[in-house]
């Protein structure tokens, strides 16, 4: 069962949706590569001493990029409950439709609590931090899983599935 308030009958993705796939994804390798500051922040306040200001503001733009990923994420959800999704490619399997709909429902889920439990962490109450790695571990798991199926459709199947996030 797809949610969403309207039924696509494209085959493609829209600009907007493309942009957004995109934009997330590129923030998304941001976030990881700043997420090591945070840690160093955390190690050297524990250990009594002061972080160094490159932490400090490779933490502070965490945060931030953290809020609006989030932020985007809610838009890109929107979007997909107003406007749909493209239908499956008429030569795919059904258990395989099944598990894209559940990665990209994973995605939306996972994604979005990351934003949450960030925030949570940052601004009110920072044990839930555990939480936060734990749910990005998951993440990156789904995003291996991911662009596996994007690159075993895109050069072994060598359908549309992959070509159809790229361009409008």
């Amino acid at each position: 069962m797809e949610l969403s308030l309207k039924s696509s009958t494209s085959v493609k993705y829209t600009l907007v949706q493309i942009v957004l796939h995109w934009l997330i994804a590129a923030l998304i390798i941001a976030q990881y590569a700043t997420s090591g500051a945070i840690v160093r922040m955390n190690q050297s306040h524990t250990l009594g001493h002061v972080s160094g200001d490159w932490d400090d503001i490779l933490h502070k733009l965490h945060m931030r990029v953290g809020l609006l990923v989030l932020a985007l994420m809610c838009v890109r959800l929107l979007l997909r409950l107003w406007q749909g999704v493209p239908n499956a490619l008429y030569n795919t399997a059904l258990w395989t439709t099944k598990a894209a709909r559940l990665a990209h429902w994973a995605f939306y889920g996972l994604v979005i609590a990351q934003g949450i439990t960030g925030a949570i962490a940052s601004y009110i109450w920072f044990p839930v931090a555990i939480v936060h790695l734990l749910l990005f571990k998951l993440l990156l798991a789904v995003i291996v899983l991911h662009i596996g199926a994007a690159l075993l459709h895109h050069f072994k199947l060598r359908d549309e599935t992959l070509v159809r996030i790229l361009k409008p």
